[in-house]
């Protein structure tokens, strides 16, 4: 007959999902406060069912842990947890930066080029939440060039984690200046093509941003803070 589809409305569990996730990314939701789920609930205005199921699809991504009787918690990551994380990331972002450099003649960066104005932006007006964005869409703009549908996905669940762990190193003074700096090294072997030293300055990249992090994570342990 020729009708169009008519798309379903998205569920509760899916719309609670996405606000708490944007919540937490941004810190609105932060370490160290115990939420529980009836609350959450009168906040975003619905039932407990959507929530509970929307903070069990979070917590499954690691972005939340339930604490049995008292409610859940932004989760926070111990020093394996960090070691672990950079290395599967760094076997992805570098198969990434193989990939494309393999094919630099026929595929277009320039989207990258864009990203990279973003951050040089955010460094200038000292905007540590625009500039991990913009952070988040460099390196997953090097995935999308490789046009793996698969890599895409574990991309953006780790991006989330990362993006907890490493806001605050972000927030370190000149932090944000040397991920410039190491983003236009690694962008500059891409579009010549060399893999070689694409590879390189991005393990380089990851290499530092972990020692970022972890430096984070010490002192806050040494300070008490959870």
């Amino acid at each position: 007959m020729g009708l169009n589809k008519i798309n379903k409305p998205e569920s509760l569990a899916k719309t609670a999902y996405k606000s708490l996730r944007h919540s937490i990314l941004t810190n609105e939701l932060t370490a160290g406060v115990v939420y529980n789920e009836k609350n959450i609930a009168m906040d975003l205005g619905i039932s407990r069912t959507p929530v509970r199921e929307a903070l069990l699809e979070l917590a499954s991504k690691r972005l939340v842990k339930f604490l049995p009787q008292k409610g859940v918690v932004i989760n926070t990551f111990s020093a394996r947890d960090i070691e672990d994380v950079f290395e599967i990331r760094t076997v992805l972002e570098v198969f990434s930066i193989k990939k494309i450099c393999l094919n630099h003649e026929n595929i277009d960066i320039s989207i990258l080029n864009e990203y990279m104005d973003e951050q040089k932006k955010a460094v200038k007006n000292q905007d540590v939440h625009r500039f991990i964005d913009a952070d988040r869409k460099f390196h997953i703009g090097f995935t999308k060039l490789t046009h793996n549908n698969y890599l895409m996905d574990m991309m953006n669940d780790i991006r989330d984690i990362m993006h907890l762990m490493g806001f605050k190193a972000l927030s370190t003074k000149g932090r944000m200046e040397e991920v410039v700096t190491e983003h236009e090294n690694i962008l500059n072997a891409v579009a010549q093509g060399d893999s070689i030293t694409a590879m390189e300055k991005m393990v380089t990249h990851l290499d530092y941003s972990k020692i970022a992090v972890t430096k984070i994570q010490e002192e806050e342990k040494k300070n008490g803070e959870t």
